[in-house]
Protein backbone atom coordinates (compact mmCIF):
# COMPACT_ATOMS: atom_id res chain seq x y z
CA UNK A 1 0.00 0.00 0.00
CA UNK A 2 1.45 3.50 -0.85
CA UNK A 3 2.08 5.80 1.96
CA UNK A 4 0.17 8.96 2.14
CA UNK A 5 0.95 12.53 1.63
CA UNK A 6 1.20 14.88 4.23
CA UNK A 7 -0.76 18.25 4.83
CA UNK A 8 2.66 20.55 4.12
CA UNK A 9 3.45 18.33 1.33
CA UNK A 10 0.12 18.83 -0.37
CA UNK A 11 0.35 22.45 0.18
CA UNK A 12 3.60 22.80 -1.31
CA UNK A 13 2.57 20.99 -4.00
CA UNK A 14 -0.51 22.27 -4.99
CA UNK A 15 0.40 25.94 -3.45
CA UNK A 16 -2.62 26.11 -1.37
CA UNK A 17 -3.59 27.54 2.12
CA UNK A 18 -4.64 25.27 4.87
CA UNK A 19 -8.03 26.06 4.61
CA UNK A 20 -8.36 25.21 0.64
CA UNK A 21 -7.25 22.08 1.57
CA UNK A 22 -9.79 21.44 4.54
CA UNK A 23 -12.33 22.56 1.61
CA UNK A 24 -11.04 20.36 -0.96
CA UNK A 25 -11.49 17.36 1.81
CA UNK A 26 -14.81 18.95 2.33
CA UNK A 27 -15.65 19.09 -1.67
CA UNK A 28 -14.28 15.30 -2.57
CA UNK A 29 -11.51 16.85 -4.64
CA UNK A 30 -8.90 15.27 -2.11
CA UNK A 31 -8.92 12.43 -0.48
CA UNK A 32 -8.04 11.64 2.90
CA UNK A 33 -6.82 8.55 4.71
CA UNK A 34 -7.97 7.19 7.91
CA UNK A 35 -4.34 8.16 9.24
CA UNK A 36 -5.09 11.96 8.02
CA UNK A 37 -2.78 12.09 5.65
CA UNK A 38 -3.91 12.16 1.90
CA UNK A 39 -4.11 9.91 -0.79
CA UNK A 40 -1.25 10.05 -3.36
CA UNK A 41 -3.76 9.60 -6.37
CA UNK A 42 -5.76 11.88 -6.09
CA UNK A 43 -2.50 14.66 -4.83
CA UNK A 44 -1.06 13.41 -8.52
CA UNK A 45 -4.52 14.16 -10.32
CA UNK A 46 -4.26 17.48 -8.58
CA UNK A 47 -0.55 18.34 -9.75
CA UNK A 48 -1.25 17.30 -13.21
CA UNK A 49 -4.00 19.35 -14.19
CA UNK A 50 -3.48 22.26 -11.50
CA UNK A 51 -5.43 24.82 -13.79
CA UNK A 52 -8.93 22.32 -13.48
CA UNK A 53 -8.40 21.58 -9.90
CA UNK A 54 -8.28 25.41 -9.08
CA UNK A 55 -11.41 26.41 -10.91
CA UNK A 56 -12.93 23.31 -9.59
CA UNK A 57 -11.44 24.34 -6.27
CA UNK A 58 -12.82 28.14 -6.89
CA UNK A 59 -16.24 26.97 -7.78
CA UNK A 60 -16.31 25.96 -4.33
CA UNK A 61 -15.29 28.83 -1.97
CA UNK A 62 -18.04 29.81 0.38
CA UNK A 63 -19.39 32.96 0.43
CA UNK A 64 -21.59 34.82 3.24
CA UNK A 65 -24.43 37.13 2.21
CA UNK A 66 -22.25 40.43 1.73
CA UNK A 67 -19.66 38.43 0.13
CA UNK A 68 -21.83 37.06 -2.44
CA UNK A 69 -23.68 40.28 -3.22
CA UNK A 70 -20.18 41.93 -3.75
CA UNK A 71 -19.51 39.23 -6.13
CA UNK A 72 -22.38 40.17 -8.21
CA UNK A 73 -22.37 43.64 -7.94
CA UNK A 74 -25.54 44.15 -6.43
CA UNK A 75 -27.23 44.72 -2.47
CA UNK A 76 -26.72 42.26 -0.11
CA UNK A 77 -30.84 42.71 0.20
CA UNK A 78 -31.24 42.58 -3.34
CA UNK A 79 -29.48 39.39 -3.41
CA UNK A 80 -31.47 38.32 -0.76
CA UNK A 81 -34.73 38.29 -3.01
CA UNK A 82 -32.85 37.01 -5.88
CA UNK A 83 -31.41 33.62 -4.34
CA UNK A 84 -34.54 33.20 -2.83
CA UNK A 85 -34.01 29.90 -4.26
CA UNK A 86 -30.84 28.82 -3.65
CA UNK A 87 -29.81 26.13 -0.61
CA UNK A 88 -26.76 27.65 1.68
CA UNK A 89 -24.34 24.89 1.69
CA UNK A 90 -23.71 25.71 5.38
CA UNK A 91 -25.47 27.97 7.90
CA UNK A 92 -23.92 28.96 11.53
CA UNK A 93 -24.66 31.31 14.29
CA UNK A 94 -22.27 33.51 15.36
CA UNK A 95 -22.16 35.37 18.84
CA UNK A 96 -21.49 39.51 17.99
CA UNK A 97 -22.85 42.80 19.49
CA UNK A 98 -24.50 41.18 22.23
CA UNK A 99 -27.12 38.73 19.92
CA UNK A 100 -27.18 35.87 17.39
CA UNK A 101 -26.78 36.27 14.06
CA UNK A 102 -27.09 33.13 11.43
CA UNK A 103 -24.60 33.41 8.65
CA UNK A 104 -25.44 31.72 5.69
CA UNK A 105 -23.01 30.59 3.15
CA UNK A 106 -23.31 29.69 -0.64
CA UNK A 107 -21.04 27.91 -3.13
CA UNK A 108 -18.96 30.40 -5.28
CA UNK A 109 -19.85 28.23 -8.10
CA UNK A 110 -23.85 28.82 -7.34
CA UNK A 111 -23.44 32.41 -7.16
CA UNK A 112 -21.96 32.87 -10.14
CA UNK A 113 -24.63 30.87 -11.88
CA UNK A 114 -27.23 33.70 -10.76
CA UNK A 115 -25.13 36.79 -12.46
CA UNK A 116 -27.16 36.56 -15.53
CA UNK A 117 -30.15 37.21 -13.32
CA UNK A 118 -28.79 39.54 -11.14
CA UNK A 119 -28.42 41.27 -14.80
CA UNK A 120 -31.44 40.98 -15.95
CA UNK A 121 -32.85 41.93 -12.58
CA UNK A 122 -30.71 44.90 -12.53
CA UNK A 123 -31.99 45.93 -16.10
CA UNK A 124 -35.98 45.30 -15.04
CA UNK A 125 -35.69 47.49 -12.50
CA UNK A 126 -33.78 50.04 -14.78
CA UNK A 127 -36.56 49.90 -17.10
CA UNK A 128 -38.96 50.21 -14.15
CA UNK A 129 -37.12 53.56 -13.06
CA UNK A 130 -37.61 55.08 -16.32
CA UNK A 131 -41.31 54.06 -17.05
CA UNK A 132 -41.90 55.67 -13.45
CA UNK A 133 -40.23 58.91 -14.33
CA UNK A 134 -41.76 59.34 -17.62
CA UNK A 135 -45.39 58.40 -15.93
CA UNK A 136 -44.39 60.77 -13.13
CA UNK A 137 -42.92 63.26 -15.82
CA UNK A 138 -46.65 62.78 -17.70
CA UNK A 139 -48.77 63.01 -14.33
CA UNK A 140 -46.52 66.05 -13.17
CA UNK A 141 -47.26 68.00 -16.66
CA UNK A 142 -51.06 67.12 -16.55
CA UNK A 143 -50.90 68.35 -13.00
CA UNK A 144 -49.35 71.46 -14.22
CA UNK A 145 -51.95 72.07 -16.74
CA UNK A 146 -54.70 71.05 -14.59
CA UNK A 147 -53.38 73.64 -11.92
CA UNK A 148 -52.69 76.38 -14.61
CA UNK A 149 -56.92 76.18 -15.85
CA UNK A 150 -57.89 76.34 -12.11
CA UNK A 151 -55.72 79.49 -11.02
CA UNK A 152 -56.94 80.86 -14.47
CA UNK A 153 -60.63 80.31 -13.48
CA UNK A 154 -59.83 81.56 -10.30
CA UNK A 155 -58.68 84.24 -11.11
CA UNK A 156 -61.70 85.22 -13.13
CA UNK A 157 -63.54 84.25 -9.89
CA UNK A 158 -61.73 86.68 -7.95
CA UNK A 159 -61.62 89.76 -10.43
CA UNK A 160 -65.24 89.03 -11.03
CA UNK A 161 -66.49 88.64 -7.05
CA UNK A 162 -64.28 91.49 -5.16
CA UNK A 163 -65.80 94.31 -3.82
CA UNK A 164 -65.22 97.64 -4.13
CA UNK A 165 -64.19 99.68 -1.09
CA UNK A 166 -67.83 101.16 -0.56
CA UNK A 167 -69.35 97.97 -1.38
CA UNK A 168 -71.37 95.72 0.72
CA UNK A 169 -69.99 95.80 4.48
CA UNK A 170 -70.26 91.90 4.87
CA UNK A 171 -67.85 91.36 2.08
CA UNK A 172 -65.76 94.20 2.65
CA UNK A 173 -65.11 92.59 5.63
CA UNK A 174 -64.95 89.15 4.28
CA UNK A 175 -62.36 89.88 1.66
CA UNK A 176 -60.40 91.71 4.35
CA UNK A 177 -60.30 88.75 6.65
CA UNK A 178 -59.25 86.59 3.81
CA UNK A 179 -56.77 88.45 1.82
CA UNK A 180 -54.47 89.19 5.17
CA UNK A 181 -54.85 85.31 5.43
CA UNK A 182 -53.58 84.32 2.14
CA UNK A 183 -51.03 87.09 2.03
CA UNK A 184 -49.86 86.20 5.73
CA UNK A 185 -49.81 89.71 6.61
CA UNK A 186 -51.94 91.11 9.43
CA UNK A 187 -52.27 94.79 9.50
CA UNK A 188 -52.85 96.36 13.24
CA UNK A 189 -55.73 98.40 12.37
CA UNK A 190 -57.59 95.25 11.08
CA UNK A 191 -56.13 92.53 13.05
CA UNK A 192 -58.92 92.16 15.03
CA UNK A 193 -60.62 90.72 12.41
CA UNK A 194 -58.57 87.44 13.08
CA UNK A 195 -60.27 87.10 16.48
CA UNK A 196 -63.68 86.53 14.65
CA UNK A 197 -64.89 83.58 12.97
CA UNK A 198 -66.52 83.77 9.71
CA UNK A 199 -67.94 80.79 7.31
CA UNK A 200 -67.56 82.94 4.11
CA UNK A 201 -63.83 83.37 5.01
CA UNK A 202 -62.47 79.32 4.77
CA UNK A 203 -63.75 79.33 1.01
CA UNK A 204 -62.66 82.75 -0.06
CA UNK A 205 -59.03 81.80 1.10
CA UNK A 206 -59.04 78.50 -0.84
CA UNK A 207 -60.16 80.29 -4.03
CA UNK A 208 -57.35 82.97 -3.42
CA UNK A 209 -54.65 80.30 -2.85
CA UNK A 210 -55.89 78.34 -5.80
CA UNK A 211 -55.40 81.38 -8.12
CA UNK A 212 -51.92 81.65 -7.09
CA UNK A 213 -51.80 85.44 -7.38
CA UNK A 214 -48.20 87.21 -6.54
CA UNK A 215 -48.17 88.74 -2.99
CA UNK A 216 -47.82 91.74 -4.47
CA UNK A 217 -51.64 91.57 -5.76
CA UNK A 218 -53.01 90.37 -2.61
CA UNK A 219 -51.21 93.26 -0.71
CA UNK A 220 -52.19 96.05 -3.66
CA UNK A 221 -56.11 94.50 -2.73
CA UNK A 222 -55.66 94.28 0.40
CA UNK A 223 -54.75 98.00 0.82
CA UNK A 224 -57.80 99.19 -1.02
CA UNK A 225 -60.16 97.89 1.44
CA UNK A 226 -58.20 98.39 4.30
CA UNK A 227 -59.97 102.07 5.26
CA UNK A 228 -63.04 100.83 4.95
CA UNK A 229 -62.30 97.62 6.69
CA UNK A 230 -60.86 99.27 9.41
CA UNK A 231 -63.92 102.31 9.53
CA UNK A 232 -66.45 98.80 9.50
CA UNK A 233 -64.18 96.94 12.35
CA UNK A 234 -65.72 99.95 15.04
CA UNK A 235 -69.01 99.40 13.75
CA UNK A 236 -69.18 95.45 15.00
CA UNK A 237 -71.16 94.85 18.00
CA UNK A 238 -69.96 91.83 19.56
CA UNK A 239 -72.65 89.01 20.43
CA UNK A 240 -73.40 89.33 23.67
CA UNK A 241 -74.27 93.04 24.20
CA UNK A 242 -76.12 92.60 20.81
CA UNK A 243 -78.28 89.80 22.59
CA UNK A 244 -78.63 92.48 25.25
CA UNK A 245 -79.78 94.98 23.36
CA UNK A 246 -82.55 92.48 21.36
CA UNK A 247 -83.63 90.66 24.24
CA UNK A 248 -83.34 87.45 22.33
CA UNK A 249 -80.39 84.85 21.27
CA UNK A 250 -78.29 85.42 18.09
CA UNK A 251 -79.70 82.05 17.09
CA UNK A 252 -83.17 83.35 16.80
CA UNK A 253 -82.40 86.14 14.13
CA UNK A 254 -82.46 85.47 10.61
CA UNK A 255 -79.95 83.75 8.81
CA UNK A 256 -79.76 86.76 5.83
CA UNK A 257 -79.06 89.50 9.00
CA UNK A 258 -75.77 91.19 7.46
CA UNK A 259 -73.24 90.37 10.09
CA UNK A 260 -69.45 88.92 10.58
CA UNK A 261 -69.14 86.06 12.05
CA UNK A 262 -71.42 86.37 15.32
CA UNK A 263 -71.26 90.23 15.11
CA UNK A 264 -73.86 92.82 14.06
CA UNK A 265 -73.52 96.41 12.87
CA UNK A 266 -74.26 99.45 15.03
CA UNK A 267 -76.53 100.84 12.62
CA UNK A 268 -78.10 97.87 11.86
CA UNK A 269 -78.82 97.15 15.58
CA UNK A 270 -80.28 101.06 16.08
CA UNK A 271 -82.54 100.06 12.79
CA UNK A 272 -83.88 97.05 14.82
CA UNK A 273 -84.12 98.59 17.97
CA UNK A 274 -86.10 102.06 16.42
CA UNK A 275 -88.28 99.72 14.25
CA UNK A 276 -88.48 96.33 15.96
CA UNK A 277 -89.85 94.09 12.89
CA UNK A 278 -92.80 91.39 13.41
CA UNK A 279 -89.90 88.64 13.59
CA UNK A 280 -87.86 90.44 16.52
CA UNK A 281 -91.62 91.39 18.53
CA UNK A 282 -92.36 87.35 17.93
CA UNK A 283 -88.85 86.01 18.82
CA UNK A 284 -89.03 87.83 21.96
CA UNK A 285 -92.50 86.98 22.78
CA UNK A 286 -91.12 83.48 22.75
CA UNK A 287 -88.26 84.27 24.77
CA UNK A 288 -90.48 85.50 27.65
CA UNK A 289 -92.45 82.71 27.00
CA UNK A 290 -89.54 80.48 27.22
CA UNK A 291 -87.96 82.11 30.61
CA UNK A 292 -91.17 81.67 32.20
CA UNK A 293 -91.89 78.21 31.22
CA UNK A 294 -88.40 77.71 32.71
CA UNK A 295 -88.89 79.74 35.77
CA UNK A 296 -92.11 78.30 36.83
CA UNK A 297 -90.20 74.49 36.30
CA UNK A 298 -87.75 75.63 38.46
CA UNK A 299 -90.29 76.70 41.14
CA UNK A 300 -92.31 73.79 40.42
CA UNK A 301 -89.11 71.28 40.91
CA UNK A 302 -88.35 73.73 44.06
CA UNK A 303 -91.90 73.22 45.42
CA UNK A 304 -92.20 69.72 44.36
CA UNK A 305 -88.02 69.44 46.39
CA UNK A 306 -89.66 70.97 49.56
CA UNK A 307 -92.54 68.64 49.79
CA UNK A 308 -90.83 65.73 49.79
CA UNK A 309 -88.13 66.91 52.41
CA UNK A 310 -90.91 67.89 54.53
CA UNK A 311 -93.16 64.88 54.32
CA UNK A 312 -89.60 62.94 54.45
CA UNK A 313 -88.95 64.94 58.20
CA UNK A 314 -92.49 63.54 59.20
CA UNK A 315 -92.11 60.53 58.25
CA UNK A 316 -88.16 60.24 60.34
CA UNK A 317 -90.15 62.26 62.94
CA UNK A 318 -92.89 59.59 63.36
CA UNK A 319 -89.97 56.69 63.27
CA UNK A 320 -88.58 58.51 66.09
CA UNK A 321 -91.44 58.62 67.92
CA UNK A 322 -92.62 55.22 66.94
CA UNK A 323 -89.09 54.13 68.43
CA UNK A 324 -89.91 55.34 71.93
CA UNK A 325 -91.35 53.97 74.80
CA UNK A 326 -92.76 55.87 77.43
CA UNK A 327 -91.96 55.15 81.25
CA UNK A 328 -95.46 53.89 81.91
CA UNK A 329 -95.41 51.39 78.69
CA UNK A 330 -91.59 50.40 79.85
CA UNK A 331 -92.83 49.74 83.21
CA UNK A 332 -96.07 47.68 82.39
CA UNK A 333 -93.79 45.15 80.44
CA UNK A 334 -91.24 44.49 83.61
CA UNK A 335 -94.27 44.82 86.18
CA UNK A 336 -92.59 47.71 87.80
CA UNK A 337 -93.57 50.75 89.32
CA UNK A 338 -93.65 53.75 86.54
CA UNK A 339 -91.92 56.66 88.70
CA UNK A 340 -89.00 53.73 89.39
CA UNK A 341 -88.73 52.87 85.50
CA UNK A 342 -88.10 56.63 85.05
CA UNK A 343 -85.09 56.57 87.62
CA UNK A 344 -83.54 53.80 85.51
CA UNK A 345 -84.27 55.40 82.00
CA UNK A 346 -80.98 55.26 80.20
CA UNK A 347 -78.23 58.33 79.89
CA UNK A 348 -80.36 59.80 77.01
CA UNK A 349 -83.42 59.68 78.73
CA UNK A 350 -85.00 57.88 76.50
CA UNK A 351 -86.02 53.96 76.17
CA UNK A 352 -85.65 52.91 72.24
CA UNK A 353 -87.50 50.15 71.14
CA UNK A 354 -84.44 48.55 70.38
CA UNK A 355 -83.13 48.83 73.71
CA UNK A 356 -86.35 47.71 75.44
CA UNK A 357 -86.30 44.67 72.86
CA UNK A 358 -82.78 43.80 74.16
CA UNK A 359 -83.72 44.13 77.89
CA UNK A 360 -86.62 42.09 77.54
CA UNK A 361 -84.74 39.24 75.56
CA UNK A 362 -81.81 39.57 78.16
CA UNK A 363 -83.09 40.80 81.61
CA UNK A 364 -80.54 42.16 84.08
CA UNK A 365 -81.18 40.96 87.73
CA UNK A 366 -82.30 44.86 88.46
CA UNK A 367 -85.28 44.61 86.33
CA UNK A 368 -86.50 41.22 87.65
CA UNK A 369 -87.90 42.54 90.65
CA UNK A 370 -89.18 45.78 92.15
CA UNK A 371 -86.77 46.01 95.38
CA UNK A 372 -84.02 45.08 92.67
CA UNK A 373 -85.12 47.92 90.66
CA UNK A 374 -85.21 50.62 94.17
CA UNK A 375 -82.32 49.40 94.74
CA UNK A 376 -80.32 50.01 91.13
CA UNK A 377 -82.16 53.41 91.30
CA UNK A 378 -80.57 54.24 94.72
CA UNK A 379 -77.28 52.79 93.73
CA UNK A 380 -77.55 55.40 90.44
CA UNK A 381 -79.08 58.08 92.39
CA UNK A 382 -75.86 58.15 95.22
CA UNK A 383 -73.34 57.41 91.74
CA UNK A 384 -74.39 60.38 89.96
CA UNK A 385 -74.02 62.41 93.81
CA UNK A 386 -70.90 61.29 94.12
CA UNK A 387 -69.90 61.81 90.62
CA UNK A 388 -71.08 65.73 91.00
CA UNK A 389 -68.94 65.73 94.47
CA UNK A 390 -65.88 64.55 92.70
CA UNK A 391 -66.01 66.39 90.03
CA UNK A 392 -66.57 69.84 92.32
CA UNK A 393 -63.57 68.34 94.21
CA UNK A 394 -61.51 68.26 90.96
CA UNK A 395 -62.34 71.68 89.76
CA UNK A 396 -61.56 73.24 93.00
CA UNK A 397 -58.15 71.68 92.72
CA UNK A 398 -57.79 72.68 89.57
CA UNK A 399 -58.90 76.97 90.71
CA UNK A 400 -56.02 75.77 93.71
CA UNK A 401 -53.18 74.92 91.09
CA UNK A 402 -54.42 77.90 88.89
CA UNK A 403 -54.10 80.44 92.05
CA UNK A 404 -50.87 78.69 93.12
CA UNK A 405 -49.44 79.30 89.86
CA UNK A 406 -50.13 82.86 88.87
CA UNK A 407 -50.38 83.83 92.38
CA UNK A 408 -54.24 85.07 92.65
CA UNK A 409 -56.49 84.73 95.00
CA UNK A 410 -58.49 81.52 95.02
CA UNK A 411 -61.56 83.41 94.64
CA UNK A 412 -60.34 85.29 91.29
CA UNK A 413 -59.96 82.09 89.42
CA UNK A 414 -63.21 81.33 87.26
CA UNK A 415 -65.49 78.49 88.59
CA UNK A 416 -65.31 76.90 84.53
CA UNK A 417 -61.78 76.80 84.50
CA UNK A 418 -60.15 73.86 82.62
CA UNK A 419 -57.23 71.99 83.63
CA UNK A 420 -54.26 73.43 84.42
CA UNK A 421 -52.16 71.75 81.88
CA UNK A 422 -48.41 73.43 80.84
CA UNK A 423 -49.75 74.40 77.88
CA UNK A 424 -52.90 76.06 79.13
CA UNK A 425 -50.70 77.97 81.56
CA UNK A 426 -48.40 79.08 79.27
CA UNK A 427 -51.30 80.65 76.91
CA UNK A 428 -52.67 82.22 80.11
CA UNK A 429 -49.18 83.91 80.70
CA UNK A 430 -49.10 85.16 77.30
CA UNK A 431 -52.88 86.15 77.00
CA UNK A 432 -52.83 87.34 80.48
CA UNK A 433 -56.45 87.73 80.91
CA UNK A 434 -57.95 90.10 83.70
CA UNK A 435 -58.57 86.96 86.56
CA UNK A 436 -54.78 86.01 85.71
CA UNK A 437 -53.68 88.87 87.25
CA UNK A 438 -52.32 89.72 90.39
CA UNK A 439 -54.41 92.22 92.30
CA UNK A 440 -52.32 95.73 93.06
CA UNK A 441 -50.74 96.31 96.53
CA UNK A 442 -51.76 99.57 96.98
Amino acid sequence: MARGVGRERVRELLGLAVWEVELAVETGLLRRLPDRTFDPVSVNAAQADAERFRRMLAAEHRCNVSQAAARLGVSAERFKQIAAGVAPVAVEEVRKYGRTLVVRYYRAADVDALADLAHADAELRAAARAYSRSEAARKAATTRRLNLARAKTARAEVEAAKPAPDGDPVQVLVWTAALMEAAGIWPGPVKRLRLIADPLVPPLVATLREARLPRADLEAMLTALLTRATELIGLLVPPAAAERELGVPLDLTPTDLPRFGDHLFSHLLRELLSAPPLWLSQARADQELRQAAHAETHRAAAEASRRRQAEQAVVEAADRAASRLSNATVAELFGLPAEVTRLLRPKSGRWSAEHVEQLLRNTPPWLRTESAARTEADRRRRAADDRTARLAARRLSWRQRWAEVLGVPLEQVPQAIGRPTSRAIEAVRRESPAWARRPSSS
